[in-house]
């Protein structure tokens, strides 16, 4: 799973901000919900991954496999080489942040970043799956550590007590995200979870201003995947979250919860398209409205309304006035797609994780997606799952957006050394950003299969050849698949 924070504020984004401000105060085309009256918008939050404030992008890894699985997150900081072992911060639930690390805690196995108090630092929210109270085995719970402790100090948060619709089996935590949901200027936090043993699954969001915790039914069934993101969907000058499900029947299912403003989020729509089991958010086509792109690597998980492919396939559903529930505005991207290089086969995987950045510099949002299931030949010598990576350029169309041009990376390609062996699973999480402070985006490709199970990331610079950062630099323990957790 590949988590970003929160969808960039880019220019077109800030003047949808500034647009709902002045019609928050003057009333002029003001449509709020029913009953509803919405504030102006604050200032958009700081985004950048940047924790140590020296202006170059840091790489965070979510490590949930750590030690017996009580988990551990490690951010290498970047520099003028991209992202290293110089400065390496690994947090686990000791010392002063909240908790203790036990087995099976899972701390980080998502993770993400913002501002949630407004300092100007980025703090970070990790989500900690399996981790239990004194009443319930699989609660989980949402740890946030601020950027003014140096990620030392925080709190946590889950699912509201003594509530008859049994959310305390809610695994919260599964993914999380960030986005100022209530438009005060602070980003709020947002925490899913898959659910146990019947209870459903669940999401909960945090307003930053008051601390409160907000339990809200996802779905009746138990998930087998869960994703989330954070964006202005409809423009508004609020964001929204987006939620990818998989329920334990292999049915995918998407849902959007829109912000009432100062009230937050308050219930689901479902989004009419086909949904996967990753989920990213960005303003694509920069028209101020944030959109989505949803990986679906598995296609008959897909819902037969909508269709899949063998090997898996990327949607991107782009935002209107209205949000993302209504059908339409939709392109999907896959093997089978003139131009993308390689052939689709049965369990590539294609869409297992998906990140949007501009990887050319024109400003429209490109789609970076992993394979992990693909297979890889050299010298007639067959690996099953070593794994690959596509970057997909995107263009804008007066109907939306199209592939421009489609990019194939895996190990010996690309400038990426080495050989892919059987079970590397290179793409089990992407990741993008500006480690080396130069203004050129670099990647970072997680393979957590590398090395029976240790795992190991990929930095590719934008220009140069890629490096391998391993359990060594990122300090994580044998066998803890270092990959299958990046943001940036």
């Amino acid at each position: 799973m590949i988590r970003r924070a929160r969808a960039e504020h880019t220019p077109a984004r800030q003047r949808a901000r500034v647009a709902a401000a002045v019609v928050a105060m003057t009333g002029i085309g003001c449509l709020t919900w029913p009953g509803a009256a919405q504030a102006a918008p604050g200032p958009a939050p700081a985004s950048r991954s940047d924790f140590n404030n020296d202006k170059f992008d840091d790489l965070i890894a979510g490590v949930p496999q750590a030690s017996s699985a009580a988990g551990q997150v490690s951010i290498l900081p970047g520099g003028g080489s991209g992202p290293s072992a110089t400065g390496l911060k690994v947090i686990t639930q000791s010392g002063s942040v909240p908790g203790s690390p036990e087995p099976g805690d899972r701390f980080g196995a998502d993770v993400a970043y913002g501002d949630v108090d407004g300092d100007g630092l980025t703090d970070l929210a990790v989500g900690s799956p399996g981790e239990a109270d004194s009443v319930f085995k699989e609660r989980g719970n949402v740890t946030v550590l601020t950027g003014s402790s140096q990620l030392a100090q925080g709190d946590y948060f889950t699912t509201a007590d003594d509530d008859p619709r049994n959310p305390g089996k809610a695994r919260l935590g599964t993914a999380v995200a960030m986005g100022d949901i209530t438009g005060d200027g602070l980003d709020d936090v947002i925490g899913v979870g898959l659910g146990s043993a019947g209870s459903g699954g669940w999401l909960v969001w945090r307003d930053s201003a008051t601390k409160k915790a907000t339990t809200l039914r996802l779905t009746f069934e138990d998930l087998n995947h869960v994703d989330v993101a954070a964006g202005d969907f409809n423009g508004d000058g609020f964001d929204d979250v987006a939620v990818t499900t998989v329920d334990r029947y292999g049915q995918a299912r998407a849902y959007e919860y829109q912000s009432a403003g100062a009230a937050g989020l308050t219930h689901a729509m479902a989004i009419q398209m086909g949904a996967g089991r990753s989920i990213d958010a960005g303003d694509i086509n920069q028209d101020g409205r944030d959109d989505i792109v949803i990986g679906q690597p598995a296609p008959t998980e897909a819902a037969p309304a909508y269709g899949g492919t063998t090997g898996g396939q990327v949607t991107v559903k782009l935002g209107q006035d209205y949000g993302l529930y209504y059908r339409g505005h939709t392109t999907t991207i896959s093997q089978t797609t003139p131009d993308v290089p390689g052939e689709a086969v049965d369990g590539d995987a294609m869409g297992t994780s998906v990140d949007l950045r501009d990887l050319n510099g024109d400003k429209t949002l490109d789609i970076i997606t992993g394979l992990p299931g693909k297979e890889s030949t050299v010298n007639g010598v067959t690996s099953a799952d070593a794994g690959s990576v596509l970057l997909l350029n995107l263009t804008t169309t007066p109907d939306g957006i199209a592939l421009k041009i489609a990019t194939g990376l895996s190990q010996g390609t690309g400038g990426i050394g080495g050989g892919g062996e059987s079970g590397d699973q290179l793409g089990t999480a992407v990741t993008a950003g500006d480690f080396a402070g130069n203004g050129t985006t670099g990647l970072v490709l997680g393979a957590a299969g590398e090395n029976n199970g240790d795992g190991t990331t990929v930095y590719r610079p934008a220009t140069g050849s890629a490096s391998f950062l391993g359990k060594g630099i990122a300090g994580t323990p044998t066998g803890s698949g270092l990959g299958s957790v990046l943001t940036s």
